[in-house]
């Protein structure tokens, strides 16, 4: 249909030769209206002209597709210079195919190229990357190869960049091998692959876990003289933290610095998140400036700002929840006072861990404090917030106040979930509030809520009575919910003291089937057990 729509082209009556060679006419043309624009080439494209004729042709094709966005106008000029006998060259191709690829048309961009290289015109790497591209966005990775196998045979050399929206798709839905395969295919070809090429497959390698297939990729692009960047540094030391392995990422990190590659926030926020998660707080000192125990994550700070990076909210959140679970809430505190210095807003992340930290070091005075500064911010609590802050309330035997909090949720239309309602139970059973609990517990079905294997055994341990013990673990059963180690715990115990040795010891030998073991406070009790005559010696080797 394309050929046809070229040779079909219709003669157009001519003018003087001059007409479109001066320069005010020819800019006139690049800024004139459609018809104009025709009107002018049809008297223009009968003349004479000789020199300069495909230059001004290549103006109107371009005029064509690039101004007025009229991709037939550009083949009714490609049609003419056919018929006049002018022949277009890969300049004049490229300029047409890169105006069908824009408008989506990419398989006529494909019958173009087929069209020039009958026409013994050899396509440059440019005209195959505009193609290939074409066909990726459209997700047709197979033509794409087949096109690039078909103009190496007719003397079209690629270029790195030709196969790069191969791999990205390759790399981006996994398919590694493919990737390393047409990796492998381009050094075949003599193409040097470019940075970002070995930089794709080098990140999917980090991100499947085949991190010493990564650093050997990594080394081999460095033996072939191409020099890696941030984003490829990035993608390995994320891997090596992530995997734990802190040590390759820092070693990475010191080659970086040493090579003057300028790390980003990505790459702090790896290492943050590494040595804080493995409480590296003291390692590798050399690396960080002599860094000391409670102000590395400080001075991990400082040096991102020395180097040009600013941090983000996410370097807060990961430095911010490592002080907290190093036990240094103020240290987090004092850094959650530096965001605003910084242009970084608070979201709800960063407040729920704050309020989590103060709740866990037993200051809930200023957790909710923390809470209520959050709410003013216009931070709004989710359903972590509100259940980190009635778990510290609960835990702190303020009840009352926890289901105040709870109302707050309705009313601000945030459903609890199983994980809220079992902090309420736990806290009402604890606060000897059995009976409430166990209302609660009966009214989750109509609430929509379905208890979970922690809410029952919470009911379990705190109901008292060994059938009523036994109720709810026939009910957990019907359920489809399996005990785990403190259902069986907590179940074995209360038989233990309703004298009931026989279904103790058959529920120990069914809790070791599923991979459980007796904790401290089973062990204690057989021990007291024991020591009173209660029970027989050989009951200590059942736990073992």
């Amino acid at each position: 249909m394309l050929m046809t729509r070229i040779r079909s082209a219709k003669a157009l009556r001519s003018v003087g030769p001059l007409l479109l060679e001066t320069g005010t006419l020819r800019t006139s043309l690049l800024h004139s209206s459609y018809e104009f624009l025709c009107f002018a080439c049809e008297r223009g494209f009968s003349s004479g002209v000789s020199s300069n004729r495909n230059l001004s042709y290549r103006e109107r094709l371009r005029s064509g597709i690039v101004w007025l966005q009229k991709l037939g106008f550009a083949f009714a000029v490609m049609g003419k210079m056919l018929k006049l006998g002018y022949d277009p060259d890969t300049v004049t191709f490229s300029t047409l195919i890169n105006g069908v690829c824009h408008g989506g048309k990419v398989f006529e961009a494909v019958e173009l190229v087929e069209r020039m290289v009958q026409m013994d015109v050899i396509p440059n790497f440019i005209v195959l990357n505009t193609i290939v591209n074409g066909l990726c966005l459209q997700g047709k990775v197979s033509e794409a190869m087949a096109l690039i196998d078909r103009m190496v045979e007719n003397g079209c050399q690629p270029d790195g960049a030709t196969y790069g929206p191969i791999l990205n798709i390759m790399c981006k839905s996994g398919n590694i091998a493919l990737a390393l395969d047409l990796l492998r295919k381009m050094e075949h070809r003599k193409v040097k692959p470019q940075v970002v090429t070995y930089s794709m497959i080098i990140d999917s390698l980090c991100k499947d876990g085949s991190l010493d297939d990564a650093l050997g990729l990594f080394n081999e692009m460095e033996t072939k003289g191409i020099k890696a960047n941030v984003i490829t540094y990035n993608s390995l030391i994320g891997g090596f933290c992530s995997a734990g392995r802190w040590n390759d990422g820092a070693e990475l990190l010191r080659d970086m610095i040493t090579r003057e590659i300028t790390p980003n926030v990505v790459t702090f926020s790896a290492l943050i998140d590494s040595f804080l998660k493995e409480r590296k707080l003291t390692e590798p000192q050399e690396l960080f400036n002599e860094m000391i125990t409670r102000d590395e994550a400080n001075k991990m700070l400082d040096l991102m700002v020395s180097k040009g990076c600013d941090p983000n909210i996410l370097t807060f959140i990961i430095l911010i929840n490592g002080y907290c679970k190093a036990g240094w809430v103020e240290d987090g505190m004092r850094l959650f006072r530096k965001m605003p210095l910084r242009g970084v807003v608070a979201n709800t992340v960063t407040y729920s861990t704050l309020i989590q930290g103060f709740c866990q070091s037993g200051k809930l005075d200023v957790a909710k404090e923390v809470f209520q500064d959050m709410v003013s911010q216009g931070a709004n609590p989710d359903t972590v917030t509100y259940k980190i802050l009635l778990d510290g309330l609960c835990d702190n035997g303020e009840l009352e106040e926890a289901l105040e909090v709870l109302e707050k949720m309705h009313n601000c239309k945030i459903d609890p979930d199983i994980c809220i309602y079992t902090i309420i139970i736990h806290g009402m059973c604890n606060a000897s509030k059995v009976d409430d609990a166990w209302d609660l517990f009966c009214s989750l079905p109509l609430k929509g809520v379905k208890p979970n294997v922690k809410t029952f055994t919470v009911m379990i341990r705190k109901k008292g009575s060994l059938p009523e013990a036994n109720m709810l673990l026939r009910k957990m059963e019907e359920d489809g919910i399996a005990p785990n180690d403190c259902t069986y715990n907590t179940i074995i115990r209360a038989h233990l003291l309703g004298g009931d040795i026989a279904t103790s010891a058959k529920l120990i030998e069914e809790m070791k089937s599923c991979g459980f073991s007796s904790d401290a406070s089973t062990v204690e009790m057989v021990m007291d057990m024991l020591s009173d005559g209660r029970l027989d010696k050989s009951f200590l080797d059942m736990l073992s």
